[in-house]
Parts: structure tokens; C-alpha cells; sequence
């Protein structure tokens, strides 16, 4: 890690962050000042987003965690509480789509992964971080969610099933903590140019997708901008 005086800077937490929006907007936070803790599983995309970050004159620091190693993530919170005291904006971007079947012919196996990674993970995140996001003195809580929580299509069964439980805990929390500084804002992307966009729509023409780049840009203007509002803030983006 480069060494930095991290206190000065915003602290960011981008979950999914080698690839997509969770990438592009990790660049554009490192770009406009945030130290970036940048999550993934794969080492060697790790290190080329730190690379890119680090040539861009940004900084960041590698999480290297299965969102499934539960022990894992409870240690990240204090880890990142004891080098930060703070996380400014925690962005929960990371998923995964499962198999696009009719519901009752899914392999429970992999329904129970989607849910895991999707929102189990993101309960455990939610609640290890919770303490750092309190302490900052303008914290953010970013959901990337799905416009299948508003208009359900069949065979998207586990992935929307995933992503409606999601919005449901983070309603639960922001009642709960409406008397903090935090506030939370859940993001539905019209269709992008993702890996995980491409797995569920092969035949799908792209050029008619908008880039995980703009949206990432459109994201950060609306996380720079002053937010007075003591309620959820959605946004089709």
C-alpha cells in the first residue's frame, strides 16, 4: 500500500470491485480524491485496479475476501476501524445472477449461493462496517439493486428474490438509524454492459446498453451532491 496519510482522505469500501460499475467507480472515487478500498476475490485483477488507481495519482487498498468467508468479513470491520476510524461511503455492489430457470428448477445449491452472496454477505458487511460508516461525518450507504424488485419477471428467480430482501433489510436499518448522519440511497441501473448483464442477456445487442463508465460518472455526481433528506433516496440510473 502506498503510503498516505489515509485520515485526510474520504474512505470508500466498493464491494465487486475488479470488474463493471463496482471497477469504473472505484476510478472515479480514486480519481476525485477518496482512498478506495477496493473488494474482490481475484488477486490478479486486485492488483491491475491498484496499478490503474496508483497511475491515475490515486491510491487505494486491496480486500482480498471471499464474501462468503463470514469469519472474514467480521474481521474486516475491525480491521477497518482500527487503520481509519471511519468509512465515508460504503457501496454494496457485489453479486452474482445464478441460473435464469423457472424457480422450482433451480438446484438449491446454487439458489442458497445467490442468496448468500447477495444478501446474507451483505447483512454480514452491513454489520461489520456499521460502526466506521456511524463515525463518519457525512456517511453514505450506496445499494446497487434491481428494477426486478419493482417489476419481478419470471425466470429471474433467485437473483430478484435476492435483491428485494436486500432493499428490505436496508429499509429495516435506515429505520432504525434515521437519527444518524448516514444516508442511504438504492440505485436500480437501467441495463448496462456488465459481465453479469451479458450472462443473463447473451443474444442481447450492447450497443444499446449504457457503460458501467457513465454510469459510474452519473453515480458519483449524485453521491457529491448535498443531501438534506432524512429518507432512502432511490434512483433509476
Amino acid at each position: 500500500m502506498q503510503k498516505m496519510n489515509c485520515l485526510t482522505k474520504k474512505i470508500s469500501f466498493i464491494s465487486g470491485a475488479t470488474s463493471g460499475l463496482g471497477k469504473e467507480l472505484s476510478i472515479h472515487l480514486a480519481k476525485n480524491g477518496y482512498h478506495v478500498l477496493i473488494h474482490g476475490r481475484n488477486q490478479n485483477k486486485l492488483n491491475s485496479l491498484y496499478d490503474e488507481i496508483k497511475s491515475l495519482n490515486g491510491t487505494s487498498t486491496i480486500i482480498n475476501l471471499d464474501l462468503q468467508d463470514y469469519g472474514g468479513i467480521d474481521k474486516l470491520g475491525y480491521e477497518i476501524f482500527k487503520k481509519y476510524k471511519k468509512i465515508d461511503l460504503l457501496v454494496m455492489n457485489a453479486a452474482i445472477l445464478g441460473t435464469l430457470t423457472p424457480l422450482c428448477h433451480q438446484e438449491p445449491k446454487e439458489f442458497e449461493e445467490v442468496l448468500n452472496t447477495n444478501l446474507i454477505a451483505n447483512f454480514r458487511l452491513l454489520r461489520s462496517l456499521e460502526l466506521s460508516l456511524k463515525e463518519s461525518k457525512h456517511g453514505e450507504l450506496c445499494v446497487i439493486s434491481s428494477k426486478l424488485t419493482k417489476e419481478p419477471k419470471p425466470f429471474w428467480g433467485a437473483y430478484s428474490i435476492s435483491k428485494a430482501a436486500l432493499e428490505q433489510m436496508i429499509y429495516s436499518w435506515h429505520l432504525e438509524n434515521k437519527k444518524t448522519k448516514v444516508k442511504v440511497y438504492i440505485i436500480y441501473p437501467k441495463p448496462m454492459n456488465t459481465k453479469l448483464r451479458k450472462n443473463a442477456m447473451p443474444g442481447e445487442n450492447g450497443k444499446n446498453n449504457q457503460s458501467a463508465t457513465k454510469v459510474a460518472i452519473k453515480l458519483f455526481t449524485i453521491l457529491s451532491q448535498k443531501n438534506d433528506q432524512n429518507e432512502i433516496i432511490t434512483i433509476d440510473l
